[in-house]
């Protein structure tokens, strides 16, 4: 029976109001948000109903997701689908902010599983780096930070500031400006973001001539100009933003509209809800092309993705390997592996001296090769030398040996056979690349593998 109109009115007025705090501190946030949904409930309404009841303008995020009560069987299977918190977080990041479809997808799967991460053992940070100023990083940031379960946007921050955030107050941390940082120079700041990354993560300090433990677990967005530490890319899904070129039109992101954070809360509401009834497999099947760390970063994500159905699940699975198939290992000694691997691909041999490697590694335009800081990342850039690759060779158990060359005249100098790197190539760089062939020339004196 439909309700008389002086409940309805009075409704509206009251879910106005406790609507409205949505935007204040956390804490009142999430007592709002409770009362909200205990006076749905109490009246046989859903978060789906919020629109029609409030007569805010949030048709925008909204228009999509029609009454289900008014839909066929298969409307209804449409109508669920679409009311997925996911397509919300979605349709808000597409209005504001331009990137590839993968990209997309990620950031909307991060977003939601700030509001899940402790269920899991690992949260992956989010990179968001650009080459140059005005790509995008801080709107996409200010939209997250309306969308994250707790969160704290800072410009600047200390480690200090991160594990009482974290350690107290349990917040979702977005640090805008992040290349301002130096980081590379701060220890404890690098120890902070990089043991947060795994459940059960803390450091320790002594408070009150006492010592102390503070935990460091939590969901963390970092916006640079330029690539992260090393320690940091590996801990991260990266987000390649560029500037973008007008087409098609994005919406100017301003926290003043009012209209603009009606929408984010609208969606920042269902996400809420959805996050206390979720049915997570925390260890769901995984593309088999992700490995270590990729795996870990990815799992819940694709658990997530699972959790609103098949089709989320696919295109979740799609966007990972999206991710892998354009992605450097941040460990300098794997992308030096593949490096080296694509090298040997396009001269078709089996050794080569380490003269020609290095001259190789140098030329590549889009690698750290010709600009090398060394393993620590701290001396002044020069170009990749022969023991320099030795020593990072050194720890895949590989190194160099006396070479021939394979025909003529010539005398021998240190360099590396294919055989070499074959298991660790495998071990560390998955399956693509040419495998080794049986080597059909005869070799001259001094050429034993």
């Amino acid at each position: 029976m439909p309700e008389p109109e002086p409940i309805i009115s009075k409704a509206r007025k009251r879910l106005r109001d406790l609507h409205a705090r949505l935007g204040s501190s956390a804490g009142e946030r999430e007592n709002a948000l409770r009362k909200i949904d205990e006076w749905l409930r109490r009246h046989g309404r859903t978060w789906n109903d919020m629109a029609e009841l409030l007569h805010d303008p949030i048709t925008s995020a909204a228009s999509a997701y029609a009454d289900p009560r008014d839909a066929t069987a298969d409307q209804q299977a449409a109508s669920d689908s679409a009311i997925t918190p996911l397509a919300m977080v979605q349709g808000m990041l597409e209005q504001y902010v331009g990137v590839q479809p993968h990209e997309y997808m990620a950031a909307t799967l991060w977003v939601a599983h700030t509001h899940v991460y402790d269920k899991f053992m690992v949260t992956p940070r989010l990179a968001l780096v650009s080459p140059v100023r005005n790509c995008g990083k801080t709107t996409l940031l200010d939209i997250i930070s309306c969308l994250a379960a707790r969160a704290e946007k800072s410009d600047n921050i200390t480690a200090a500031a991160v594990y009482y955030a974290v350690d107290e107050e349990r917040r979702t941390l977005l640090v805008d400006e992040f290349d301002n940082l130096e980081v590379a120079a701060k220890g404890a700041l690098r120890a902070v973001l990089n043991s947060g990354h795994r459940q059960g993560g803390s450091i320790t300090r002594i408070f009150r001539l006492r010592r102390r433990k503070y935990a460091t677990f939590a969901p963390i967005a970092l916006a640079s100009i330029g690539a992260l530490p090393s320690p940091l890319m590996s801990r991260s899904i990266v987000i390649q933003m560029v500037r973008h070129d007008g087409a098609p039109a994005l919406r100017r992101f301003d926290r003043n509209d009012i209209a603009t954070i009606n929408e984010l809360n609208f969606v920042y509401a269902h996400l809420v809800v959805w996050a206390r009834d979720a049915k997570l497999d925390l260890d769901p099947p995984m593309p088999p092309a992700l490995r270590g760390r990729q795996a870990d970063n990815w799992r819940p994500l694709i658990a997530i993705a699972d959790a609103c159905g098949p089709a989320w699940g696919a295109e979740a699975r799609a966007a990972a390997l999206s991710f892998a198939r354009g992605y450097y290992d941040e460990d300098i000694g794997v992308l030096l592996l593949q490096d080296i691997r694509d090298i040997f691909d396009a001269r078709d041999v089996d050794r080569l001296f380490s003269k020609i490697i290095v001259e190789a590694l140098n030329g590549l335009g889009d690698a750290p090769w010709s600009e090398w800081r060394g393993l620590d990342d701290k001396h002044q850039p020069r170009p990749l030398s022969q023991a320099q690759l030795a020593a990072i060779l050194k720890r895949f158990d590989i190194r160099p040996r006396s070479i021939w060359p394979l025909r003529g005249a010539g005398k021998s100098h240190k360099g590396y056979y294919r055989s070499q790197f074959e298991r660790v190539w495998r071990a560390y760089c998955g399956e693509t690349g040419r495998a080794a062939e049986p080597l059909t020339i005869n070799l001259i004196r001094g050429s034993k593998r």
